[in-house]
């Protein structure tokens, strides 16, 4: 499965998740779906463009977005998050990570969240 499927299918499977618990996690992965499809035609087209002449293939660092990111974010965000909200939010934010499609500047916000989610199970030992 490529890289935008596999972001898209958690994207997807985070709004189902999330869809009565956290309304507005649904609504930002609804938009991130959105932004993402937008992406990958930005995509497509530097791969065409690369082929045609000798330029460098584009990489997944294409995808490096806020918008993409955010519902993840947003879902790690909850402190008494349900755990298989937590389970999506984070395994997407690994691969975003493992992707190269996270800002370096993102990095702060995910610390945060980790932080958050460590206090939380922390509280519950």
């Amino acid at each position: 499965m490529n890289f935008v499927a596999q972001v898209e299918d958690h994207l997807r499977d985070l709004g189902a998740e999330a869809r009565k618990a956290h309304p507005g996690v649904k609504e930002a992965s609804e938009r991130a779906i959105i932004n993402l499809r937008s992406l990958q035609t930005q995509y497509v087209a530097a791969v065409r463009r690369s082929s045609g002449n000798a330029q460098k293939h584009p990489t997944t660092a294409l995808f490096q977005s806020q918008d993409v990111l955010r519902p993840f974010l947003l879902a790690a965000n909850y402190s008494d998050a349900d755990y298989e909200l937590l389970v999506i939010a984070l395994d997407s934010m690994q691969l975003l990570l493992r992707g190269d499609a996270v800002c370096s500047e993102d990095g702060a916000q995910i610390s945060r969240v980790l932080v958050i989610q460590a206090w939380g199970c922390a509280g519950t030992l």
